[in-house]
C-alpha cells in the first residue's frame, strides 16, 4: 500500500486527489455505508438495540438508560405532536445540556420537524437588549414553536411576547435544569451553582471549596422565586406557556405520525461568533449527522462502549450536539451531561464525575496539571482526552500526558480539528499519526485540500513540487456530513466547486506533509479562539467599537491571559481629538454598556477583556494598520481591564478598572 501511495504522489501531487492519509486506514474503516431510510433516532436505536439497560445519560445522580432515553424521546414526539408540531416546523430551543434537550430534539426529529438550537445564555445586564437579540434570530430563522429554560424565558422572551405573537408563534414550552434531577441531585446541583458564585467572588482563590448551608438555601429561595415569577407570567402572557413536564404527562396516550426521511434537516445550530448582523445558522440533515457518527466511530474518535464521556460543549454549537453528544450515544457510551459550570474552574468536575473520555478546549485541559484539588487524585479512570476548538501546542500535550502518567493514568491525549459546518470533527490525530503540533488526518470519508488563499472567487489547488516536504495554503473541506449551507432559499455558507465536488473554505491557513498529515497555521482573517472556545472575529467587532463617538480607530488582537489560561481579546483604540482629556475608564464603560451590550447583534463574549489607548497605530508600507506589531507591545498598567464574571450559561457582573500591574503581552497559544 505504501508503494501505491508513493506512485500516486508522483502522478498528481494534489492532496485531494492523492489522499495520502488513507494509508492509515484499514479497508474496514474506509467502508462507510449511510442508510437512506433512517433519521438520527432510527440510527441510534439500531446501534443500541441490545443496550436498553445500559446507562445512556447521567445527570446529577440520575441514570437514564438507553431504553428510558428512547421511551422519553417517544413521549416528546407525542407531546410536540399534540400541540401541533409537524414536518418542516422549526422549534427554537433556548436550552442547555439537560436530558430534555436531547429528548425534545429526538421527538421533533421523529415528527420531521427541525430543532433550532440557539444560545440560551442571556447577556445578563439588560433584559430588553437580550430580548431584542433573540427577536432578530426568531425573525430570520422563522421558528413556529419555542422551548426555553425557565430563566431564559424570563430574561429573553417575556419582554417580547407581543412581538413573538405577531410573528405567528403562539406556544412556548418551559423546561428547568432541575426537571430530571432526583432530590439528592438537585441539592448537588445547587451546591455547584453556589460554588460558581464563590469562585466568581474569590478570583484569586483557585481552590474549590464547598459553600455553606446558607448559600444553598439562598439558591432554593431564588429557585422558588423564579417558579412564582413564571406562574405569574403565565397568567398574564398573551401566549400559551406550558411547562414541558406537564405537557408530557398530559400527552402520554396521544399518537403521532413518524417520519424517517434521511434527507430532512433535523437540526439548526450556530457558529460561535456572529456573522454580520446575527449568529450564523448551520443546518444539518439526518444523513449528514449519521455520516459524522459513522466516520467518528470508524476513525477511532468516538468513546468506547460503556465509557463515561463528558458532555460539556453546548447543544447550540454543532460540535456540542453532534461530536460531543450523538457520537457518544452512537457507540453505547454513557454521556455525562453538565448543564452549568464555571469556565474559569473546570478541574472540580473531574473527581466529581470520573469521566473516561473528555472532549474539551486546550485552555480548559491545560489548567488541570496546576489544579490543587487534583494533586493527590488517582486519575486511572481517564482513558482519553481530545483537545478541540483551538490549536493545541505540542508542549501542552506533553505536559498533560506527563500529568496523567503521574496520576496513574495511561490515557491518550489527542487533537481534533473541525468546523461547525461539519457538525464538529473533520480531522483527528491519534497516537499513530499524532505528529507534534499537527491536527492529524481527515476522517475516513472526509477530504482536506489546500488552495491559494489570495484568490477569492474560485479554488486554485496547491500541489507538492518535486522537492517539497511540506505545502501551505488555505484549508478546504469536502465531506458527506458538511452542511448544504442553505436555510430555505438563503445561502448561509457558500460552497465552491472544484474537480466535480463542492468544497467549504475554512479561512484556516494550514500545512500538509508528504505523510498526509495536516498542521494548523493561522486564521487568514485574524480570528482567534477565546479561552472558552468562542471564535473572536476582529473584523466584526472593530467597526462596532469605531461607531462609538469617542473612537477614531479600533484594532482587536489576541493575547494569552495567564489568569484564565487562554486567549482573550484586547482592543487597541485611538481616540478622537475631543475625547483626549476624558477619563479612559468612562470611555470604555460607554463602549461596553452602550455600544456592545445594547447592540442586539453583539454578544457579551465579544467584549474585549482589555482596552489599550494608543496615540496612533503603526502602519505597513502600504499604509494599512500593522496588526502584527500590536501583540508585540507590552502592557504598562495604564490599560483598562474589563472583567466579566460568567459560567457557560450566565453572565454576571462586569468590572471595569485600570489594570495597574505591569503585564507582558504573551504570544497566543
Amino acid at each position: 500500500m505504501e508503494n501505491n501511495y508513493e506512485k500516486m504522489k508522483k502522478i498528481t501531487g494534489y492532496p485531494h486527489v492523492d489522499k495520502l492519509w488513507m494509508k492509515y486506514y484499514t479497508e474496514e474503516q474506509k467502508e462507510i455505508i449511510i442508510p437512506n431510510n433512517m433519521n438520527i433516532v432510527d440510527y441510534l436505536k439500531e446501534k443500541n438495540k441490545d443496550n436498553s439497560s445500559i446507562v445512556a445519560e447521567e445527570y446529577y445522580l440520575r441514570d437514564i438508560t438507553y431504553g428510558e432515553l428512547f421511551y422519553r424521546s417517544d413521549l416528546a414526539a407525542r407531546a410536540l405532536s399534540q400541540i401541533g408540531v409537524s414536518q418542516g416546523n422549526r422549534i427554537m430551543n433556548l436550552i442547555s445540556n439537560i436530558p430534555e434537550a436531547g429528548q425534545i430534539w429526538f421527538g421533533a426529529t421523529d415528527l420531521g420537524a427541525i430543532s433550532d438550537f440557539t444560545d440560551p445564555r442571556p447577556d445578563g445586564m439588560n433584559e430588553e437588549e437580550n430580548a431584542k437579540k433573540i427577536l432578530e434570530v426568531l425573525k430570520f430563522e422563522k421558528a413556529k414553536y419555542i422551548v426555553a429554560l425557565d430563566f431564559s424565558y424570563l430574561s429573553m422572551l417575556r419582554p417580547i411576547e407581543n412581538e413573538i405573537k405577531e410573528l405567528g408563534i403562539d406556544t412556548i414550552i418551559i423546561a428547568s435544569a432541575s426537571d430530571s434531577m432526583i432530590e439528592e441531585g438537585t441539592l448537588d446541583y445547587y451546591l455547584d451553582v453556589a460554588n460558581y458564585n464563590h469562585l466568581a467572588n474569590s478570583r484569586n482563590d483557585r481552590e474549590h471549596k464547598m459553600c455553606d448551608r446558607d448559600a444553598v438555601i439562598n439558591r432554593l429561595l431564588m429557585d422558588k422565586k423564579v417558579k412564582e415569577e413564571i406562574d405569574e407570567a403565565i397568567k398574564k402572557s398573551p401566549l400559551r406557556i406550558i411547562r414541558y413536564k406537564d405537557l408530557v404527562n398530559e400527552c402520554k396516550n396521544s399518537q403521532y405520525t413518524k417520519v424517517s426521511d434521511s434527507d430532512l434537516i433535523n437540526y439548526i445550530g450556530h457558529t460561535s461568533g456572529t456573522s454580520g448582523s446575527r449568529p450564523k445558522p448551520i443546518t444539518i440533515t439526518n444523513k449528514q449527522g449519521i455520516a459524522l457518527m459513522e466516520q467518528c466511530e470508524k476513525g477511532n474518535f468516538s468513546p468506547k462502549y460503556k465509557e463515561r464521556a463528558f458532555h460539556l460543549l453546548p447543544f447550540f454549537a454543532p460540535a456540542g450536539a453532534y461530536s460531543n453528544y450523538l457520537v457518544n450515544l452512537s457507540t453505547g457510551a454513557t454521556t455525562v451531561d453538565v448543564s452549568e459550570f464555571y469556565i474559569g474552574d473546570f478541574g472540580y468536575l473531574i473527581p466529581k464525575h470520573k469521566p473516561n473520555y473528555i472532549l474539551a478546549t486546550p485552555a480548559w485541559i491545560s489548567l488541570l496539571p496546576n489544579y490543587e484539588p487534583l494533586k493527590n487524585e488517582d486519575l486511572s479512570y481517564i482513558n482519553k482526552i481530545i483537545l478541540v476548538g483551538d490549536a493545541a501546542k505540542g508542549d501542552d500535550i506533553i505536559k498533560i500526558k506527563n500529568w496523567l502518567n503521574k496520576h496513574n493514568s495511561s490515557g491518550e491525549v489527542e487533537v481534533a480539528h473541525g468546523m461547525s459546518e461539519l457538525g464538529g470533527c473533520g480531522s483527528y490525530a491519534t497516537d499513530v499519526y499524532n505528529k507534534t503540533d499537527s491536527i492529524g488526518i481527515p476522517l475516513p470519508n472526509t477530504i482536506y485540500s489546500l488552495v491559494d488563499p489570495e484568490i477569492k472567487d474560485h479554488l486554485v489547488p496547491i500541489r507538492f513540487g518535486e522537492n517539497d516536504e511540506m505545502i501551505e495554503g488555505e484549508l478546504i473541506i469536502h465531506a458527506p456530513n458538511m452542511t448544504s449551507g442553505l436555510l430555505g432559499s438563503d445561502v448561509i455558507v457558500p460552497h465552491l466547486e472544484m474537480d466535480g465536488k463542492l468544497w467549504l473554505r475554512t479561512g484556516d491557513i494550514a500545512k500538509m506533509d508528504r505523510d498526509g498529515v495536516f498542521y494548523y497555521s493561522a486564521r487568514k482573517d485574524r480570528s482567534f479562539t477565546r479561552v472558552d472556545g468562542y471564535k473572536v472575529k476582529p473584523y466584526e467587532i472593530e467597526p462596532i467599537i469605531e461607531s462609538n463617538k469617542s473612537i477614531k480607530y479600533a484594532a482587536i488582537t489576541g493575547y494569552f491571559d495567564e489568569r484564565k489560561n487562554g486567549n482573550m481579546p484586547v482592543c487597541h483604540i485611538v481616540l478622537n481629538d475631543e475625547f483626549l482629556d476624558v477619563d479612559p475608564v468612562e470611555i470604555v464603560n460607554d463602549i461596553v454598556y452602550n455600544t456592545i451590550i445594547k447592540n442586539p447583534n453583539m454578544s457579551s463574549r465579544q467584549i474585549p477583556s482589555k482596552f489599550k489607548v494608543v496615540d496612533k497605530f503603526k502602519l505597513t508600507k502600504n499604509n494599512k494598520i500593522d496588526y502584527k506589531s500590536l501583540p508585540q507591545e507590552e502592557f504598562d498598567g495604564t490599560e483598562i481591564n474589563v472583567d466579566v464574571d460568567e459560567t457557560n450559561l450566565n453572565v454576571g457582573s462586569i468590572n471595569i478598572y485600570v489594570a495597574g500591574d505591569k503585564e507582558k503581552v504573551l504570544k497566543l497559544k
